[in-house]
């Protein structure tokens, strides 16, 4: 890949189905690529969007192969996506993202040894692989701790938070399904996510830092510019650089941190393609995320990030969708984003969309979306994940 670069008139290939598919199709046609797109849904935005598209399932390694062929280059939208999948991809054509930073941030075992690799602060974990194993480990983890299967795609198992020494009974049928962490909650004041984009020669460009705000575990709120202790930011930047000189994958990747009390810095995930908070960048930067990853698997210089605007992301579910609509006709300075949800059923509590909310001062911003009261219930929760 250190040599492909690819013109307009070229033709990428997304596979995925997220939200984000239809902004990276959007991206690639605006460049002056062909794009093809690959998922379930005949009916997704993101196939829909594209100049063609092939319908199959993800298991279906011949229509895959149809898929590849097709393409000059092909990208994907989910973190979730199986080594088959990938296998079957960079047998057939260039995946500037390759599979080893994928395959890598899907088992915690091997997610954590590239952590201790880069030196980094992680909550203090342990392997287990027997309900005696947790009896074991649970002194030097503490409570409370959360039991998760190495495979992050909780197929094979789920997880479970361990309060007391009685808990630890109700895990037993969990070893059942194979080898699990036990892993202990860090109590943090504030959650960063940085996005990082990587071109195929090591360059890297870092977005602007974005604080998160969460309920039940869930972002809601996400903005910047952010005040944040220069000490800090410098020591985010070096992560994210260590991470940059340590993999091969191209494109756009996304780091969250989080800070405790005394001001000590943990990695809480990294994610191998685009994260939650990234949409702020459609209006917060100069350049968006989805153009910079194009710009990074095309083999295009990267773009420098500069700060357009002070900017607040909000997310919303299905039972807020309608407090939206009332806002519609109110609120001059939100940008809506409602996201099309094809076939699938709609849960009351599944993201129907989000707001970006844009003024002179981020905390004016965050003010306003209180007075609304449509996320009344608070916006710090703090969870590890």
């Amino acid at each position: 890949m250190d040599n492909h670069v690819l013109y307009p008139g070229g033709t990428i290939g997304v596979i995925g189905d997220s939200t984000d598919g239809p902004m990276i199709v959007s991206a690639a046609r605006q460049a002056g690529f062909k794009v093809g797109a690959y998922g379930p849904d005949e009916t997704s935005e993101m196939l829909q969007l594209a100049d063609f598209k092939i319908v199959g399932e993800l298991s279906d390694h011949d229509r895959l192969t149809d898929f590849a062929e097709r393409c000059d280059l092909v990208t994907y939208d989910s973190q979730h996506l199986s080594p088959d999948v990938l296998s079957v991809i960079e047998g057939t054509t260039v995946l500037p993202q390759g599979s080893d930073f994928q395959m890598m941030m899907q088992d915690r075992l091997l997610e954590r040894a590239f952590y201790e690799q880069l030196n980094v602060n992680i909550p203090p974990y342990a392997t287990i692989v027997s309900l005696d194993d947790v009896y074991q480990s649970i002194n030097s983890i503490g409570y409370p701790s959360v039991l998760k299967p190495i495979q992050k795609d909780l197929v094979h198992g789920q997880e479970m938070t361990i309060r007391t020494q009685t808990d630890i009974a109700q895990a037993a049928g969990l070893m059942d399904w194979g080898t699990y962490i036990l892993e202990s909650t860090v109590d943090y004041l504030r959650e960063f996510t940085l996005t990082v984009a990587r071109a195929a020669n090591g360059e890297a460009s870092l977005f602007p830092p974005v604080e998160i705000k969460r309920q039940n575990g869930q972002m809601t709120w996400a903005y910047l510019p952010v005040s944040v202790d220069p000490d800090v930011q410098a020591e985010m930047d070096r992560i994210c650089h260590e991470i940059v000189a340590n993999v091969k994958y191209v494109g756009v990747f996304e780091v969250d941190f989080m800070i405790n009390d005394n001001g000590s810095i943990y990695v809480k995930q990294i994610i191998p393609t685009f994260g939650e908070a990234g949409r702020i960048f459609d209006r917060a930067t100069t350049v968006s995320q989805f153009e910079q990853h194009i710009r990074a698997i095309a083999g295009m210089p990267l773009s420098d990030v500069q700060v357009l605007k002070p900017t607040v992301m909000a997310a919303f579910t299905q039972n807020q969708a309608s407090a939206m609509r009332t806002q519609w006709t109110l609120k001059p300075n939100w940008h809506f984003y409602f996201y099309r949800q094809g076939h699938q059923d709609l849960d009351s509590q599944k993201l129907a969309g989000h707001i970006l909310v844009q003024g002179d001062d981020v905390n004016k911003l965050l003010e306003q979306l209180e007075d609304t009261e449509i996320w009344s219930q608070g916006s710090a929760d703090s969870e590890i994940e």
